[in-house]
């Protein structure tokens, strides 16, 4: 997982270093599965006890942060759908994001 935050990114050190240790937190409990396609990140989590509001409060925190990106939460059957969208031509926009949500090893 990425341990520094994408160049766009308008958080502080501080700031920044809280929001890493909660998506961090957030992959270590709920293990999910991601993908990138054509400027698409798809992230899957299992939709245990607690990981649907995590998952909409930082991908709200994130909206103000990262608004290059489009950042959306579903749930597909039990699971949470993170999906993070760049704009139109630059598909290369989530691939910082990619990194730093990355399941840890």
């Amino acid at each position: 997982m990425r341990t520094s935050l994408p160049l766009a990114c308008t958080l502080g050190p501080q700031d920044g270093d809280a929001r890493l240790q909660r998506w961090q937190a957030l992959h270590r409990s709920a293990h999910p599965v991601s993908s990138v396609l054509d400027g698409i990140l798809e992230v899957r989590y299992p939709g245990h006890p607690g990981v649907l509001d995590e998952v909409r409060a930082l991908a709200t925190a994130e909206r103000t942060c990262c608004a290059f990106v489009d950042w959306t939460v579903t749930q597909v059957g039990g699971d949470v759908l993170l999906t993070v969208t760049s704009p139109p031509g630059t598909p290369e926009a989530v691939e910082p994001i990619a990194a730093l949500l990355a399941a840890p090893t």
